[in-house]
C-alpha cells in the first residue's frame, strides 16, 4: 500500500492528502457513470435532454450521474435587464470545458458519456446517451469512490476515498465538484417559456482537479484519501465574481445557493483519453 504524504492548496477549498487506509470489500463497488449535460436556459430543447437524462436515470438508479452544465455565451448567457433569464448559471469551470471539448459549438443540447470517444465522437445528441451509456457499464472497474461529508450549514470538509481495484499504471486526476437541484428559475421549453421552471444537478463549483497521486503506478487495494475544506459564502461569491467580471455578458446575478440541495460529485479519468473510469454522487448535507 502506498502512502501517500504530500499536501497540497487549491483556491477557494484547501485539499489535503492522508495515508493509505485498509482496503474495504471491492465487491460493494459497482460502475457508475457520468452524464455531462451541455445546455442553457434559453434553449428551447434543452429540457427534452434533461429529461432525458432523468429516464435513464429512472432506468439505471444510482447507476447514473448528471451534471447539468450552463454554458455558452449564446442559451446560457442572461437577460439583463428583462424580467426574466436574468440569472446566470455559468461557472468558470463550465465554461472552460466547454471550449476544450468544443460542445456547445455543435448546437445544444448536447453531452458526454464519461467524455468517452474524445476527441472525435465525445460529442452525443440526448438520443445517443443511453447506448452509450450501456456501452459504458459493461467496462471493467478500476476504481472505487467513496464520499464522506462533514458540514454545518456553509463550511465543513469533504472526504474521498479512492481505492484501487485492479494494478494499473497511468495518469489519473480526481475531480470533486459541487451541484444543485431544486433550483427554481426560468427556462425556455418548447414554445413556452416557463418561470418556475426547476434546474437539477446544475454545476455550481469544482473543489479540486488534479492528479490522484504523484505516482503512475497503482496496487489493489492501495487507498488514495483526500479531504477537502470548503466555504460556500466563499466559492458563490467566486462565481459571482466570474459572472461579474469574465462571463460575456454575465451581471453578478449568480449567487442563492441553498446548501440543503447539493451533493458532491467526484470522479476519476484519464488525463490522456480524458476518459472518465469511475464516479460517485453524495448528499453535502447528511439529512
Amino acid at each position: 500500500i502506498l502512502i501517500i504524504t504530500s499536501c497540497d492548496v487549491v483556491e477557494g477549498p484547501y485539499e489535503i492528502d492522508t495515508g493509505a487506509l485498509t482496503p474495504s470489500d471491492t465487491n460493494t463497488y459497482v460502475k457508475k457513470i457520468l452524464i455531462e449535460d451541455y445546455t442553457g436556459h434559453t434553449c428551447p430543447n434543452c429540457p427534452a435532454a434533461a429529461r432525458e437524462l432523468e429516464a435513464i436515470h429512472n432506468i439505471y438508479g444510482d447507476k447514473i450521474i448528471g451534471i447539468a452544465i450552463h454554458a455558452s455565451t449564446g442559451f446560457a448567457a442572461p437577460w439583463t435587464g428583462s424580467g426574466k433569464f436574468e440569472y446566470d448559471f455559468r461557472t468558470k469551470w463550465g465554461d472552460d470545458w466547454d471550449n476544450f471539448f468544443n460542445i456547445s459549438n455543435s448546437g445544444l443540447p448536447r453531452g458526454m458519456v464519461n467524455r468517452s470517444g474524445y476527441p472525435n465522437s465525445h460529442k452525443l445528441g440526448k438520443n445517443e446517451w443511453l447506448t452509450a451509456v450501456i456501452t459504458e457499464l459493461e467496462k471493467e472497474i478500476d476504481f472505487g469512490v467513496s464520499i464522506t461529508t462533514n458540514n454545518t450549514e456553509n463550511e465543513g470538509a469533504i472526504t474521498i476515498n479512492s481505492e484501487i481495484l485492479n494494478d494499473i499504471n497511468g495518469d489519473y486526476k480526481l475531480v470533486v465538484c459541487l451541484i444543485e437541484s431544486s433550483i427554481i428559475n426560468w427556462q425556455k421549453d418548447g414554445g413556452d417559456n416557463i418561470e418556475e421552471y426547476e434546474h437539477n444537478h446544475t454545476l455550481r463549483t469544482v473543489l479540486t482537479n488534479e492528479s490522484l497521486t504523484n505516482s503512475s503506478s497503482y496496487i489493489t487495494g492501495q487507498v488514495v484519501q483526500k479531504i477537502i475544506n470548503y466555504n460556500l459564502n466563499t466559492l458563490e461569491q467566486l462565481n459571482i465574481n466570474y459572472s461579474n467580471n469574465t462571463a460575456d455578458a454575465g451581471n453578478g446575478n449568480s449567487g442563492g445557493w441553498n446548501p440543503s440541495n447539493m451533493s458532491v460529485v467526484a470522479y476519476i479519468y484519464d488525463n490522456i483519453t480524458h476518459e472518465i473510469l469511475q464516479a460517485e454522487e453524495s448528499h453535502l448535507i447528511t439529512k
